[in-house]
């Protein structure tokens, strides 16, 4: 079976709004406000929107016909060629090596595509986010900054940690 990463269909946005819905410990994913969506349809209208806008451009890791996980990259810079990244994987996946695939296949992706013309792409991540931390540098990312207590998850403060990756330094 083949492991590929492609754009989101309008098809595959209920499998993410399911993710949503179903993922105990969002909270601890995203320093982000949270978005709770009450309904699909609301969840597919903002997604729709943020796609078609070019907001963001969300990518699936599909296997078959079966979605793996998501990664997504806004935050578009074109002053500054960079844009942010963004992914999950959902708790039965994680674990199996399919991060570094999905990771791998999107950084080549985006530095490929001269339309986009990115210098550079970051993440960011709770310091007590190891599995995240240790996927970023395994990538290749590099520790840019910190920004103390950034994080607040029940009561837990946690510094948010920034990480790169600049097109030089993308090993084909």
């Amino acid at each position: 079976m083949i492991k590929k990463l492609r754009l989101l269909k309008v098809e595959d946005i209920e499998i993410l709004f399911n993710w949503n819905i179903n993922e105990k410990h969002y909270e601890y994913y995203t320093c982000r406000l949270l978005n709770e969506h009450k309904t699909f349809e609301d969840y597919r209208n903002r997604m729709i929107d943020l796609i078609s806008t070019k907001k963001q451009m969300v990518y699936i890791l599909v296997e078959e016909d079966m979605v793996l996980g998501k990664i997504t990259l806004f935050d578009f810079n074109t002053r500054n060629k960079s844009a942010e990244v963004g992914y999950y994987l959902p708790s039965p996946n994680r674990g199996k090596g399919l991060g570094s695939f999905m990771l791998k296949s999107f950084i080549e992706t985006v530095f490929e595509d001269d339309k986009l013309n990115l210098n550079k792409i970051y993440a960011t991540t709770a310091s007590n986010n190891y599995p995240s931390i240790k996927l970023l540098e395994k990538s290749g990312f590099k520790l840019d900054g910190r920004l103390r207590e950034h994080y607040f998850i029940d009561e837990n403060r946690y510094d948010q940690l920034i990480y790169s990756m600049l097109k030089r330094e993308w090993i084909k």
